[in-house]
């Protein structure tokens, strides 16, 4: 409790201060806020708890795109995003394809992680040759490790390119694959066939060999395509694995440092329709005030971002990026199929059961991989086989 003042009758108390409430405490003596120059730009860090446990899609808006988002909205509904690289960038693809939005319709290999393995990819989409520094070895759906080949001719990439309404690249390595002799980078890691310890080196990339690398992409996408907003993300996903004789979780630090930095730094280049998408800092700022974990909701994963989190914040993108007659069609599309809020009582009841379902889907797979499963999948195949006969059976002694 402050202090009281008693005043003889007749004595009028001594004024306050009028700054008082300008006065904050530094821990060894007050400070008056009035002697720190402040204009217009300055945006403050939320003090209190409550910002980040009520009103998550307020907080996103007001506390974290400021200063990243386009003056008005860019996109329509028939407008295609191409995305390239890691999480964001996947998530929202497949996040448009399921609302029914013009999105990820040009395969995209799905080893894009590190800047150099981007820029070499659309350097062969734009130019037909090389970035000159990639090896390009992608991993196919059975986990096998092969050379990369396209799908498609380098026309159709390149034709592809130039129709697009907007890109995403997300970036997510810093830690490259090098090869000592020709200084080319791998794409993804090195493969164990090709490996060879004295030829072979993991080391950091550079902020400078980054922004350079990124600098170098949006000229050979403005090269095909001068005015699609080109959108740069961050991976708030964290390494899996370090070869630099460290701990895993201080060297994500490091790495995703070094690419904010590079993002930053062409962000400071004021290049016109490129934009940063926060996403980074949403996951690992903002989710370590949240009241539940920014990671592995529900899936126990340390390494995924929790499910209503990535919703959230693929909404946010929607709103600042798209009409807001596409951002209605969108909302109307998946009324009542939003991800649980964790803090809501179904979003804590459906998070504490979810081992139980893990539990479920194992003891089903293990019984489909039994002698049994695979008698019970004949019997019920069989069954159906009968049943389409006997249907065309009755149907052409219909027509008789």
């Amino acid at each position: 409790m402050g202090k009281t003042r008693t005043f003889r009758r007749g004595l009028k108390p001594k004024p306050l201060p009028k700054d008082l409430g300008e006065k904050f405490w530094t821990g060894d003596h007050w400070q008056r806020r009035r002697n720190w120059h402040r204009d217009e730009r300055i945006f403050r860090y939320p003090e209190s708890r409550a910002s980040f446990e009520h009103d998550l899609p307020r907080l996103i808006r007001e506390e974290v795109l400021p200063g990243h988002t386009p003056a008005k909205p860019l996109l329509e509904r028939g407008d295609q995003v191409v995305t390239m690289g890691s999480c964001f960038a996947r998530e929202l693809r497949d996040h448009l394809e399921m609302r029914g939005f013009s999105s990820g319709n040009i395969w995209i290999p799905s080893g894009l992680n590190n800047t150099f393995a981007i820029v070499d990819f659309v350097s062969w989409c734009v130019t037909g040759s090389e970035s000159g520094a990639g090896f390009r070895y992608d991993r196919d759906g059975e986990g096998e490790i092969r050379e990369w080949l396209p799908e498609d001719t380098r026309e159709t990439y390149e034709e592809r390119l130039a129709k697009a309404g907007a890109f995403v690249f997300t970036f997510g390595l810093a830690e490259i694959w090098q090869d000592r002799e020709t200084k080319g980078v791998f794409w993804r890691g090195v493969p164990q066939d090709v490996y060879r310890a004295d030829r072979h080196e993991l080391r950091l990339s550079t902020v400078d060999e980054n922004e350079a690398n990124i600098v170098r992409i949006v000229e050979l996408i403005r090269s095909v395509n001068p005015d699609a907003p080109i959108v740069l993300t961050l991976s708030p996903v964290p390494l899996l694995a370090t070869f630099r004789g460290r701990s895993c979780i201080t060297a994500d630090a490091v790495s995703k440092a070094s690419l904010r930095m590079a993002i930053d730094a062409v962000e400071e280049r004021r290049l016109p329709g490129v934009y940063y998408w926060p996403s980074f800092e949403i996951v690992r700022w903002v989710g370590g005030h949240l009241p539940w974990p920014a990671f592995g909701v529900p899936d126990r994963r340390s390494r995924h971002v929790s499910r209503y989190l990535v919703a959230e914040i693929i909404d946010a993108f929607v709103e600042a990026f798209y009409t807001p007659e596409a951002v209605a069609q969108l909302r109307a599309s998946h009324a009542g199929g939003r991800e649980r809020d964790p803090a809501s009582p179904g979003g804590r009841i459906h998070d504490a059961l979810y081992p139980v379902v893990l539990q479920t889907q194992a003891a089903r797979a293990r019984f489909a991989a039994s002698a049994t499963g695979r008698t019970l999948r004949r019997t019920r195949k069989r069954v159906r086989q009968g049943k389409n006969r006997l249907r065309v059976s009755v149907a052409g002694f219909a027509r008789r």
